[in-house]
């Protein structure tokens, strides 16, 4: 593989940065890495802000554990020097470093040495914030298999002295503690360590995660912990539920009236090999919603989960493509850019098409809906009751070839009424022909993979329209999207 001209720099600052961790090594307690290029960040009410009291949107991507860079074999792993890079082009303001194997008989001297100090030294040189995250997931405490205070503490008592004075580095605590599932628990453990912490690095800016896998955040209401500069953790995934405002407000929106907040872990992609049983959703309705609840509410920070081709739910595929349409990579990286918020449903071969359908629900709900862009509720086509094949032909202003077709299918607050049965028909100069034959559908999203030429109409037939047994036996579709 060939290194770009910014491997051959980070290899000198990584020998920059070996010589700083030699010297810190043997400098006498309280030593500290040089200042940095980034203004100190600190605490203020809810907010997160700067040396001037300014805002600052703490919005960037985790990469990849650069100890876990070389575990998978099939996929062509790229430095973690290089993410960090991408990252900063991509506009992340900070960069989520996760530290991942950590006992209590790790030589941390050798392990910061090849795993953190480079990497602190590249955030100084690209004016971005670092986040050392000890990405602990475990069961905390004296219980068997958990991890002891003993452990976390020797971490921080290490690394504390050596980046408590460079303005660019955050520390996030411990990543995802799991049980005992209490707040008061959790604070009685992790108190001492933050005290230990603030012997050498009075200044720095602490992210405190919570039990049950960060997502324990409200107890800190009412009992925080005791120090004026932490803000607290949030880690959401689809599998928590849709995003909706009363979801997220009871997770961690009204909290973060009153804290600050980062969601330092989230993500998603479509069911398949990309994602797993927690990360499963997609980007027009986990992605869209999520974005737009946090949009109204730039104090609080984020850190996308993961810049990266291997940890679920990844951003590339394994030939470093990014992930657009359902998946998260693009959206991700326009967010980060600025770039408007935009359902990939909004924009396909078929919007504005002519529909004919067998039936509808009401006016409302008509076969226009199917080509409209739209992917809300209020967006859809609904066949009649007792309509027991609702079928819908849409015919493209021109023939063309059709790669693939997506099926969006449901409505946001039901349960089972996606498409479950399903034929998807092309038609060309030679007649109709099937393209697929779904069966037992679950997802909210179908698309299926079509490779034919010369197609100037489609047509979706549900042969088991919903497999709900208290919501009325019709076809929900928000979209019928072709794709050149």
């Amino acid at each position: 593989m060939s290194h770009p001209p910014g491997l051959r720099r980070r290899a000198g600052a990584l020998l920059a940065a070996l010589a700083v961790t030699a010297a810190l090594a043997t400098a006498a307690p309280g030593a500290a890495a040089a200042d940095g290029s980034a203004p100190a960040l600190s605490v203020q009410g809810n907010r997160v802000v700067d040396e001037a009291g300014a805002d600052v949107a703490l919005r960037g991507v985790s990469v990849l554990a650069p100890e876990q860079n070389d575990v998978c074999d099939y996929c062509d792993a790229r430095p973690t020097s290089e993410m960090i890079d991408l990252a900063a082009e991509w506009g992340s303001r900070i960069v989520r470093l996760p530290v991942t194997e950590i006992s209590a008989t790790t030589d941390l001297a050798a392990y910061d040495a090849q795993y953190i100090a480079p990497y602190v030294e590249q955030a100084v040189d690209l004016g971005v914030y670092l986040i050392i995250d000890l990405h602990l997931v475990r069961d905390y405490g004296d219980g068997t298999g958990a991890v002891p205070r003993s452990t976390v503490q020797r971490f921080w008592e290490y690394i504390a002295p050596r980046y408590g004075g460079t303005t660019n580095v955050v520390f996030e605590v411990f990543n995802e503690p799991i049980n005992p599932a209490s707040w008061t628990t959790w604070k009685s453990y992790i108190q001492p360590v933050v005290d230990a912490i603030r012997e050498t690095a009075p200044d720095t800016l602490l992210l405190m995660g919570s039990p049950q896998w960060s997502t324990m955040l409200n107890g800190a209401v009412s009992d925080p912990i005791v120090d004026d500069n932490v803000a607290y953790v949030y880690h959401l995934y689809p599998n928590q539920g849709a995003p909706t405002t009363a979801l997220l407000d009871g997770k961690f929106g009204d909290a973060a009236e009153q804290l600050p907040v980062v969601v330092t872990e989230f993500g998603w992609n479509p069911p398949g090999e990309f994602s797993d049983s927690i990360t499963a959703g997609t980007t027009t309705n986990w992605g869209v919603p999520f974005r737009a609840y946090m949009d109204e509410r730039p104090w609080i920070g984020w850190q996308a989960w993961i810049l990266d081709n291997f940890w679920k739910p990844q951003m590339f595929d394994y030939d470093w493509n990014v992930l657009g349409g359902e998946h998260q990579g693009q959206f991700v990286k326009d967010w980060l850019g600025g770039l408007p918020s935009v359902s990939p449903c909004a924009s396909h071969d078929a919007v504005g098409a002519a529909v004919t359908v067998s039936s509808t629900y009401s006016s409302a709900y008509g076969g226009d809906n199917l080509v409209d862009g739209d992917c809300t509720d209020a967006g859809r086509w609904l066949s009649a009751v007792g309509d027991a094949t609702p079928t819908a032909t849409v015919v493209l202003d021109q023939a063309q070839h059709v790669s693939s077709i997506t099926v969006y299918s449901g409505y946001g607050g039901g349960s089972g009424v996606v498409l479950v049965d399903f034929t998807v028909d092309v038609r060309t100069a030679t007649g109709w022909q099937q393209a697929a034959d779904v069966t037992g559908n679950a997802q909210s999203v179908r698309e299926v993979t079509v490779g034919v030429d010369g197609v100037d109409a489609v047509r979706l037939v549900a042969t088991d329209p919903s497999a709900s047994t208290t919501e009325p036996e019709i076809a929900r579709v928000y979209e019928l999207a072709v794709h050149g």
